[in-house]
């Protein structure tokens, strides 16, 4: 399909070559998405945060789910809509087809466009999208032991949102999708020796 226009853009500012040092130095800040990054961890920080002491605030579930739930809702749009464009260059996006059969769409810069993701950038976007769901089942698990089960409602929604980003932008990036796919085979190679043994 036709390639999204901020990808494009995003790759035709930042494809150049050459020039001065002064010229390399601004094009090197122009790469630099800060609102996108900042939007990209402080969403996810406030929910988590808000889950850790929400009830130091007040004990009303409802009052703490809404909260939550914003909180949520906001880190799930920034991820997919915003800061997966702007920090790595990959987008996805779900669609229900006229037969009510749904299909999973990815894209992403090509090569030349992807050289151009600032190092820092990608590597705070895809270390918060990888640590968000385990620290969501830390949390799940704490909420369980402690007879929360209310509170479970809300790690459920958590779990759901940032598995479903990281899924889709694992799909999308084929440098990812190699490293999962080699850690997956060294385990199963892993795995048979000692069985051999």
């Amino acid at each position: 399909g036709p390639r999204d226009r901020s990808i494009d853009q995003h790759s035709r500012r930042c494809g150049a070559r050459g020039g001065t040092a002064e010229e390399r130095a601004a094009m090197a800040w122009s790469k630099l998405n800060p609102c996108a990054l900042v939007s990209h961890v402080l969403f996810k920080t406030g929910a988590l945060l808000t889950y850790l002491f929400c009830e130091f605030f007040s004990d009303n579930f409802v009052v703490n789910f809404v909260v939550l739930s914003l909180f949520l809702a906001c880190d799930f749009w920034t991820v997919k809509n915003v800061s997966g464009r702007f920090l790595v260059g990959l987008r996805w996006w779900h669609e229900v087809n006229e037969d009510g059969s749904s299909q999973w769409k990815f894209e992403s810069l090509d090569e030349e466009g992807l050289k151009t993701v600032d190092s820092f950038e990608k590597r705070v976007f895809w270390t918060t999208t990888y640590a968000t769901p385990p620290i969501w089942l830390v949390f799940g698990i704490i909420t369980f032991v402690r007879f929360h089960f209310t509170y479970l409602i809300i790690v459920f929604l958590a779990l759901t949102l940032s598995c479903s980003n990281l899924f889709g932008y694992v799909k999308a990036s084929r440098d990812q999708s190699k490293q999962l796919s080699d850690m997956l085979g060294t385990a199963k190679a892993f795995s048979a020796v000692r069985n051999l043994i």
